[in-house]
């Protein structure tokens, strides 16, 4: 099989965070300016998958950078330990390293979104115009075991290639994406996103068995400190950012717009039963 290169497109960019490289993926580079930045957090720190999205954020007009974090897609040294919440406050010392003025939409997807759960945390403290999107988050608590976990997998990935992997990337994060997964399965979102006080967006692929629709109503129903939240079930299965990436860069935009104009869309509504 003939593995894809990431795309002469992409740029690599360094920022130094606390005397750490920060190594960050852009598609044709960023404008400076005082439009909206979005900056994905990919699940299990796998940039790779990621970027059909960048590049669909881009095509409509919008700057983003993914993060690669915890630093599995370059051969220098991580620039933090592999767990979700090292993740996100690093992410969020970047943001405000690099984005101070500006309005910032957080998109972490997977493992990333428990990430992006803790950036939001650490960013509302200091600013309002911000976004944070969870994209098919992990885990819900029936899923917080590996057996149960193992059982799930299969049905989660049911529409997503082979392709979407990058081996290099799972070669330098083979010990890593293991403190990752453990770290992710001893979080619980539903108890945090509480204390979250920006816009929040929940979507998944309809086929992802690791956010379903009853596990998006229930982190929906928890965040009862953000002022609007938004649910959204899109085609494909969990790694969706891949396969249906137009689909899942129109609700980031949504998204960006909320923390632009700071008029965030409708409330959540129930999933009909």
């Amino acid at each position: 099989m003939t593995w894809p290169h990431r795309g002469s497109d992409v740029r690599d960019r360094w920022t130094t965070v606390r005397g750490r490289d920060v190594h960050c993926l852009t598609i044709g580079g960023t404008r400076s300016g005082s439009g909206p930045l979005v900056v994905v957090l990919p699940g299990l720190g796998l940039p790779f998958y990621t970027l059909r999205t960048a590049r669909a954020l881009v095509g409509r007009g919008l700057d983003c950078v993914v993060l690669d974090l915890p630093g599995f897609g370059s051969d220098r040294p991580w620039p933090t330990r592999p767990n979700i919440h090292a993740t996100g406050l690093t992410a969020a010392r970047w943001v405000e390293a690099e984005a101070p003025e500006r309005p910032v939409v957080v998109v972490g997807h997977s493992t990333g979104a428990q990430a992006a759960l803790t950036a939001g945390l650490a960013l509302s403290a200091r600013r309002r115009a911000l976004c944070v999107v969870l994209a098919g988050p992990t885990f819900a608590p029936e899923q917080r075991r590996l057996r149960r976990l193992a059982r799930t997998t299969p049905f989660a990935y049911r529409h997503d290639p082979p392709n979407e992997l990058n081996p290099a990337e799972l070669y330098r994060g083979r010990a890593g994406i293991i403190a990752m997964l453990h770290s992710g399965l001893r979080d619980a979102p539903e108890q945090r996103i509480a204390h979250l006080p920006v816009p929040v967006t929940l979507t998944a692929g309809a086929q992802d068995a690791f956010a379903p629709v009853e596990w998006l109503d229930l982190l929906a129903r928890s965040a009862c400190g953000a002022p609007t939240v938004r649910t959204s079930l899109l085609d494909g299965s969990h790694n969706n950012l891949f396969t249906h990436p137009d689909e899942v860069a129109g609700l980031v935009t949504l998204a960006a717009d909320d923390a632009t104009s700071g008029d965030p869309g409708p409330r959540w509504t129930p999933s009909p039963a």
